[in-house]
Protein backbone atom coordinates (compact mmCIF):
# COMPACT_ATOMS: atom_id res chain seq x y z
CA UNK A 1 0.00 0.00 0.00
CA UNK A 2 1.88 3.11 -1.20
CA UNK A 3 0.46 6.48 -0.31
CA UNK A 4 -0.05 9.02 -2.46
CA UNK A 5 -0.07 12.62 -2.12
CA UNK A 6 -3.31 14.46 -2.51
CA UNK A 7 -4.10 16.75 -5.52
CA UNK A 8 -2.12 20.06 -4.34
CA UNK A 9 -5.14 22.50 -6.27
CA UNK A 10 -7.75 20.45 -3.38
CA UNK A 11 -5.38 21.05 -0.72
CA UNK A 12 -5.21 24.46 -1.60
CA UNK A 13 -8.93 25.12 -1.75
CA UNK A 14 -9.82 23.52 1.56
CA UNK A 15 -6.89 25.50 3.29
CA UNK A 16 -8.65 28.94 1.67
CA UNK A 17 -11.55 28.12 2.49
CA UNK A 18 -10.37 27.59 6.13
CA UNK A 19 -8.41 30.47 5.81
CA UNK A 20 -11.36 32.59 4.60
CA UNK A 21 -13.85 31.09 7.87
CA UNK A 22 -10.78 32.01 10.08
CA UNK A 23 -10.48 35.74 9.06
CA UNK A 24 -14.39 35.73 8.74
CA UNK A 25 -14.52 35.19 12.16
CA UNK A 26 -11.76 36.95 13.52
CA UNK A 27 -13.47 39.87 11.64
CA UNK A 28 -17.12 39.12 12.96
CA UNK A 29 -15.05 39.16 16.56
CA UNK A 30 -13.53 42.49 16.24
CA UNK A 31 -16.74 43.73 14.63
CA UNK A 32 -18.65 42.23 17.55
CA UNK A 33 -16.26 44.04 19.75
CA UNK A 34 -16.08 47.34 18.65
CA UNK A 35 -19.87 47.67 18.45
CA UNK A 36 -20.21 46.43 22.20
CA UNK A 37 -17.86 49.47 23.16
CA UNK A 38 -19.78 51.94 21.35
CA UNK A 39 -22.79 50.21 23.02
CA UNK A 40 -22.85 49.61 26.09
CA UNK A 41 -25.08 47.61 28.22
CA UNK A 42 -27.95 49.96 29.97
CA UNK A 43 -27.76 50.74 33.29
CA UNK A 44 -30.36 48.54 35.25
CA UNK A 45 -33.41 49.74 36.39
CA UNK A 46 -33.61 50.78 40.32
CA UNK A 47 -36.21 47.90 42.10
CA UNK A 48 -39.20 49.11 42.54
CA UNK A 49 -40.66 48.68 46.31
CA UNK A 50 -42.96 46.11 47.09
CA UNK A 51 -45.87 48.46 47.50
CA UNK A 52 -45.32 50.18 44.29
CA UNK A 53 -45.22 46.23 42.39
CA UNK A 54 -48.42 45.23 44.70
CA UNK A 55 -50.02 48.65 43.44
CA UNK A 56 -48.99 47.66 39.70
CA UNK A 57 -49.95 44.56 40.21
CA UNK A 58 -53.60 44.80 41.54
CA UNK A 59 -54.31 47.81 38.39
CA UNK A 60 -53.18 45.13 36.36
CA UNK A 61 -55.36 42.30 37.48
CA UNK A 62 -58.82 45.06 38.12
CA UNK A 63 -58.26 46.46 34.84
CA UNK A 64 -58.55 43.01 33.33
CA UNK A 65 -61.55 42.17 35.64
CA UNK A 66 -63.75 45.13 34.31
CA UNK A 67 -65.09 43.35 31.67
CA UNK A 68 -69.37 43.80 32.37
CA UNK A 69 -71.76 41.21 31.52
CA UNK A 70 -74.11 41.55 28.87
CA UNK A 71 -77.55 41.19 29.40
CA UNK A 72 -79.81 38.12 28.51
CA UNK A 73 -81.37 39.29 24.87
CA UNK A 74 -84.45 37.39 25.96
CA UNK A 75 -84.60 39.43 29.28
CA UNK A 76 -83.94 35.80 31.57
CA UNK A 77 -81.81 35.89 34.83
CA UNK A 78 -79.08 34.08 35.59
CA UNK A 79 -78.51 31.52 38.20
CA UNK A 80 -75.78 32.35 40.40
Amino acid sequence: MSRQLPDIRLSQAIAWIWLGFIVAGAVAWLGYRYWRWRHPPQAPLPETSYSERLRQRLAKSQGAAKHKRRDDPKGRQHRH
